[in-house]
């Protein structure tokens, strides 16, 4: 709006706090002055030095104030060594003040002391066994060698045949919309390489778009232009699109004209077409095209209906599990925000993907209608089973009412879990080395923390848990934890065994090498309940079209 020496004297008059005048009465005269309007819907503009306010720098807003939101990140990253020094330091700044009311802190709280309150998996959790076809076993670790080795635990019935040489072939399409004229000729070439070493022919259907005769898709008749070009492209059969997109495109989901991205999707996924997006500057960044369709072919093989993979050890706690989801939206231009819901039923005691359901409508709040719990839980299906139950957040209002209303009517077992994903408190791994002192008693002589291991766990009741579910470098930063809560209301089972079943539920995302932090469950319900808020609805699926 200006700068503090053209309207020192207006904002004196306006501030009220002997503070704040005496501030404004020193700031420099170069000093930017802003404007800030409260809520959506107001007029009314206040104005600020810019000393007086906290910017809020997130990835969005970064490019405003000309920063580099990765650099920014790496900046607030503190070193394990410099965390454990600052803890120390609290602990004797903390012991004083609370002494004061009578209060007084005493042990700290590690596995070296307290064993029960701590959990680890007997097993690596990337040692897993995953079963693949023809009986073939490996470990989470090594997916590619499996699929290798045994090809696809199922096959979709539209490729499969008893002579291989007659299964029909995996139709291509390729739409390519890159601004700036990158070729991905290699990595198609490799992609039809790859599906071949893991068992499944396919063939490229040709067309001659080239970027540069890309229509303007922010404007109407470019748009209209782009969706002739789809119907053209969709008139001969094809069973999964590989679209590649600009960069741009990433951002603009909330533009007017809103993402390609979602456009292209929804046109799909309504004729019943899988699809496969890439942006530009993922190809760009790809030291080599086989390391990006190492994490994308078995995501394809799985969306056209294949399963990959399951457990090669079913999951005794339950006979299913099921993800349920409220994913919500503020609205642009009203107050209050659109909610919709939806749930994956995944899976077998395996993993085996059964079938996913999203809501036809938008929901008022965050409780999910029991209409649309009844229709996630069939009753011929589930009669009798005992059925794990994830719920994205806390259950609401009277979910957990309806939801035992219904496992009554049907004869099952629900267990209820709720998985908080913010406000966790982080875990760490206390390393410590010890030695025998002449006494022949063991002592400590020099410890430190780190990273925590996937699998590390809290135990914080018999039904409530922290679990550390990824692993990521220090360079990152730390892993952020989910909190695990069984209701007591539902079937009882023990803390330990859902922490157990929840980290082998991350394993079977088969879009990606690299495990999702939510168990599968959640991670696919909480993907398409953010698909139905940006126009892509589906009723039913029977395979993972989303990932």
């Amino acid at each position: 709006m200006g700068v503090i020496g053209e309207m020192r004297s207006y904002l004196l008059e306006k501030a009220s706090g002997s503070v704040s005048k005496e501030a404004l009465k020193n700031a420099p005269d170069n000093q930017p002055v802003v404007g800030v309007r409260f809520g959506r819907t107001s007029q009314s503009i206040y104005y600020y030095a810019l000393a007086a306010l906290r910017p809020c720098i997130t990835a969005e807003t970064a490019d405003a104030f000309d920063a580099d939101y990765g650099e920014l990140l790496k900046s607030t990253k503190i070193p394990y060594n410099e965390r454990q020094e600052s803890i120390k330091r609290y602990r004797g700044e903390a012991s004083p003040a609370l002494e004061v009311f009578g209060l007084q802190l005493r042990k700290p709280l590690n596995g070296l002391y307290d064993i029960d309150l701590f959990w680890l998996p007997s097993k690596s959790i990337e040692t897993t066994p995953l079963l693949f076809g023809n009986n073939v076993v490996s470990t989470s670790n090594q997916i590619l060698k499996g699929l290798s080795r045994g090809q696809v635990y199922y096959r979709h019935e539209n490729y499969y045949s008893h002579n291989d040489v007659d299964a029909q072939p995996i139709r291509i399409t390729v739409l390519n919309l890159f601004k700036k004229g990158t070729r991905p000729h290699a990595l198609i070439d490799q992609l039809q390489s790859g599906l071949k070493r893991y068992g499944f022919n396919s063939s490229l259907l040709s067309n001659d778009l080239e970027p540069s005769n890309l229509p303007d898709t922010q404007d109407p008749a470019g748009r209209a232009q782009l969706d002739q070009l789809l119907n053209d492209l969709m008139v001969v059969p094809t069973d999964i699109f590989f679209v590649f997109l600009p960069t741009d495109d990433r951002g603009a989901d909330n533009s007017e004209s809103g993402s390609l991205y979602h456009r292209i999707y929804s046109k799909l996924l309504r004729r019943g077409i899988a699809s496969q997006f890439i942006y530009e500057d993922t190809l760009q960044n790809a030291r080599e095209p086989r390391y990006l369709l190492n994490q994308i072919i078995p995501g394809v093989l799985a969306k056209l209906g294949n399963q990959p993979f399951i457990l090669a050890e079913p999951l005794r706690i339950a006979d299913c599990f099921l993800g349920l989801d409220v994913a919500r939206v503020a609205k642009q231009r009203l107050a209050g925000s659109m909610n919709t819901c939806a749930g994956v039923c995944l899976y077998g005691s395996q993993g085996q993907f059964m079938h996913a359901r999203t809501e036809g409508a938008v929901v008022e709040g965050e409780e999910i209608p029991p209409r649309f719990l009844e229709l996630l839980l069939p009753a011929n299906e589930l009669r009798g089973k005992t059925v794990l139950i994830y719920r994205d957040g806390w259950f609401r209002g009277q979910e957990v009412t309806n939801l035992l209303n219904w496992a009554s009517a049907i004869d099952a077992n629900f267990i209820l879990v709720e998985c908080v994903k913010s406000g966790v408190p982080r875990l760490y791994e206390w390393n410590y080395k010890t030695r025998l002192t002449d006494a022949g008693r063991t002592t400590i002589y020099a410890s430190n923390l780190s990273a925590p291991s996937r699998g590390l766990a809290l135990c914080l009741s018999d039904r409530e848990g922290i679990l550390v579910t990824t692993k990521v470098s220090e360079r990152v930063g730390l892993s952020r934890p989910l909190r695990l809560r069984v209701r007591a209301e539902g079937h009882q089972v023990h803390i330990n065994d859902v922490l157990d079943a929840t980290l082998k539920l991350t394993l079977l995302h088969h879009g990606a090498l690299k495990p999702p932090r939510l168990p599968m469950v959640l991670h696919g319900a909480h993907r398409l309940a953010d698909l139905r808020l940006n126009g892509v609805f589906f009723g039913e699926a029977s395979r993972q079209f989303w990932l």
